[in-house]
């Protein structure tokens, strides 16, 4: 198989080849952003990922955006249940990027774009056991960093990192953008935990929650 496009990124082309990617060799157009992996500890999947994207991804570059998330009111242990947060949260740490929220179906010619001319997103999504996109209506809510986009001839795939893998990952946005839209609830599971977590007005499905709606980072023009 004809992987030879995923060469100069070796942690793409580890996935592609270990998994016989078929679907994506050859593609008709491709555009990656490589990021440092980092393991989260704890509830901090959104903190981690915003600083995965910030591609210098540490300990205490984790702490020092948990210790604002508390002071601001966003976090108890580290989980971020809203896209404002998130969005607030990139603002504060992403200095000299155009940072703006998208709501809607992430399966979109504007997304694929945004990608395409080197964008990254932070995206809510559900998580399988593989970490992969899932659909259990909120209960399992997990945030990701996309970094790169593939095109082929049949699909699209986006190439993204989170906290509880050290390898990328590369899933079809269609999968995605379906797990994005149906962030409904907050995991009754969790509310039988001790932790305390901090939720919007309105849940994880209001306007201020993670429902339908993702963060996107551009350079500015």
């Amino acid at each position: 198989m004809d992987f030879t496009w995923a060469l100069p990124y070796p942690d793409l082309h580890k996935i592609c080849t270990l998994f016989s990617r078929t679907d994506l060799v050859n593609p008709l157009k491709w555009q990656y952003t490589p990021l440092l992996g980092y393991l989260q500890n704890g509830p901090q999947c959104g903190l981690v990922a915003l600083a995965i994207l910030m591609d210098q991804p540490s300990k205490e570059l984790v702490d020092t955006i948990f210790k604002y998330a508390q002071n601001m009111g966003f976090s108890h242990n580290g989980e971020i249940f809203s896209t404002n947060f998130m969005y607030s949260l990139a603002k504060e740490f992403i200095r000299d990027k155009d940072i703006k929220i998208y709501n809607g179906n992430l399966e979109s010619q504007e997304i694929v774009d945004v990608l395409l001319n080197k964008g990254k997103l932070l995206i809510p999504y559900d998580t399988n056991k593989d970490n992969s996109p899932g659909l259990h209506g909120g209960h399992k809510a997990h945030w990701c960093v996309v970094s790169g986009v593939i095109q082929t001839q049949d699909d699209v795939f986006v190439i993204a990192r989170h906290g509880k893998a050290k390898n990328v990952a590369i899933w079809n946005l269609k999968d995605l953008a379906q797990s994005n839209l149906q962030l409904f609830e907050f995991s009754p599971d969790r509310k039988l935990q001790d932790l305390k977590y901090k939720l919007p007005e309105g849940g994880i499905a209001g306007a201020l929650g993670l429902n339908r709606q993702s963060v996107l980072i551009c350079d500015t023009h």
